[in-house]
């Protein structure tokens, strides 16, 4: 008789383990709104002082010339600048209102990443508070630009993007297939949408975020039919600017090298990290994006989000090589500083370290940030230290009431043959918004986006040059200089000493136009 050996049990197969999807922690929304009243309230008041900015007053100019494009930037911020001042002419706290409402919803989005990323009341106050007292932030806040809006639609494109890594489901699902938290993804595509009416820049971004998906994963998101529908939807927005660029030479791309060559302003390459370190805050806004960034690459808490740190670094490294401000990366601090204050949370800092993220340091960071940056105080004050911002705010009434005085001197049967030509954009922009209430004509400028607006009729045989013009030598036959503008309450640079000249034309506007016209 023959015994067979018992069979061996075996264990059923285990499937692969699949990290559990972290929860989110429930939002501090009365402390966290709180907080955003009071940026709110800081901007706004803010927004009454001084005067309106060169840009703003370009935007508005510009905006009053309705068009799919502009040489310079997308439509979005001059469509806006012109409706809100057609809706109160010359009232900066409603031309501001958007960037001031911009700037405390920032505020409350930084707090909800770290709430996704698991931060607790703590994490959220901290992020928040990290991102309203952030010297850019601060500076610039309360002004409708670019600057202000594209940051903050980058934070929430990414609160969304990070929401969907959270909430995404924890196995395989067909690529085809539909799911609830994959409506994030389409929301995240209209956002990318009106991003890019605002500034060509969040591509860089989006291809960060590609990047990141590919080396961290989950790669799945590349395959979710709705992510493909909302970069449909952002693609098909940007038609008409790209129609308006293809019929105007594609002036945009010239930018790139004018905003590289403008160093002196935002500083090189090599000022880039040190400049963008500024913008976020020393303390704790650069401690808690470093600690942040560290966090999203190398702690197994905030793996999920890893392709976030990724998408950070090849952004701000593409923004170095391209010659980029360092503001352009400024989207990234709110995700950044709440990573940082999640990772904070469950770890004491060394103590050597550890202050700058104390209430006394924060405070303390506050109330400094706040004197350096907010127009505190007399724009006289400011200017004479020469504080650019505070700069770009004055003397443009005093600009228009001198070029007024000048182009009225004029005899009546020469002033009916004159236009107005001035140096730069931000000349041409506050002649334009100024000038009506002074007597002046339509004002032109060969400079950047109000080159495409367009000449002067060939009606006018002579030109009221107001700056150094360049290509003067090459329009006009004869320059007579006039009495300058001096304002001694300007920057002398900028806008207090500003030459005036009556040139009389070599030829039509029609047939020397490009003489005037550059992007520098």
């Amino acid at each position: 008789m023959t015994t067979t050996a018992p069979l061996p049990i075996l264990a059923p197969p285990v499937a692969p383990s699949v990290p559990e999807t972290p929860a989110a922690a429930r939002v501090a929304w009365r402390p966290l709104l709180v907080l955003a009243g009071v940026v709110a309230l800081v901007h706004g008041v803010s927004s009454a002082w001084y005067g309106a900015f060169g840009d703003e007053l370009y935007f508005v100019g510009a905006g009053r010339h309705l068009a799919g494009g502009y040489a310079d930037q997308p439509p979005l911020v001059p469509w806006l600048a012109a409706g809100l001042d057609a809706l109160a002419p010359g009232n900066l706290v409603v031309l501001r209102l958007p960037a001031t409402l911009t700037s405390a919803a920032h505020v409350v989005v930084a707090a909800l990443i770290a709430a996704e990323m698991g931060g607790r009341r703590r994490a959220q106050l901290l992020a928040g508070a990290a991102v309203a007292i952030s010297p850019f932030l601060l500076a610039t806040g309360h002004l409708l630009a670019t600057s202000t809006l594209d940051p903050f639609l980058w934070a929430l494109l990414l609160w969304l993007v990070v929401r969907w890594l959270r909430t995404q489901h924890q196995g395989r699902a067909p690529l085809r297939s539909v799911s609830r938290p994959d409506g994030l993804l389409l929301a995240a595509g209209l956002v990318l949408a009106v991003a890019m009416a605002v500034k060509f820049l969040v591509p860089v971004l989006v291809a960060g975020l590609f990047v990141g998906v590919l080396v961290a994963g989950p790669r799945r998101l590349l395959g979710r039919p709705l992510l493909w529908v909302g970069l449909v939807l952002a693609a098909a927005s940007t038609v008409p600017t790209l129609l308006w660029q293809a019929a105007h030479g594609w002036p945009q791309l010239r930018m790139g090298e004018v905003v590289a060559g403008e160093g002196g302003l935002t500083g090189n390459r090599w000022c880039f990290l040190p400049y963008a370190g500024w913008d976020v805050g020393l303390m704790p806004g650069l401690v808690l994006a470093g600690l942040g960034l560290w966090a999203l690459l190398r702690s197994d808490a905030l793996r999920p989000w890893r392709a976030v740190g990724i998408a950070a670094v090849v952004t701000t490294a593409a923004m170095i090589v391209a010659g980029g401000r360092p503001y352009y990366v400024m989207g990234l601090a709110a995700v950044l500083v709440a990573a940082g204050a999640v990772a904070l949370q469950d770890r004491r800092p060394a103590r050597w370290w550890g202050w700058t993220v104390s209430v006394p340091a924060v405070v303390a960071s506050a109330l400094v940030v706040a004197v350096l940056a907010l127009p505190l105080g007399p724009a006289s004050w400011r200017v004479e230290r020469g504080d650019f911002l505070a700069a770009g705010q004055v003397g443009w009434e005093s600009l228009a009431a001198s070029t007024a005085a000048a182009y009225g001197a004029l005899p009546p049967e020469q002033r009916a043959h004159t236009a107005v030509l001035a140096w730069s954009y931000w000349y041409a922009a506050a002649l334009d918004v100024h000038g009506p209430a002074v007597g002046l004509p339509p004002v032109y400028s060969g400079h950047r986006g109000y080159a495409f607006l367009g000449p002067p009729p060939d009606s006018a045989t002579s030109a009221l040059l107001v700056g150094p013009v360049e290509g003067a030598a090459e329009l006009c036959r004869t320059i007579t200089p006039l009495p300058p503008h001096r304002d001694p309450t300007a920057n002398a640079v900028i806008n207090g000493d500003v030459p005036l000249a009556l040139c009389t034309l070599r030829a039509p506007w029609s047939a020397s136009w490009a003489s005037v016209t550059h992007m520098r």
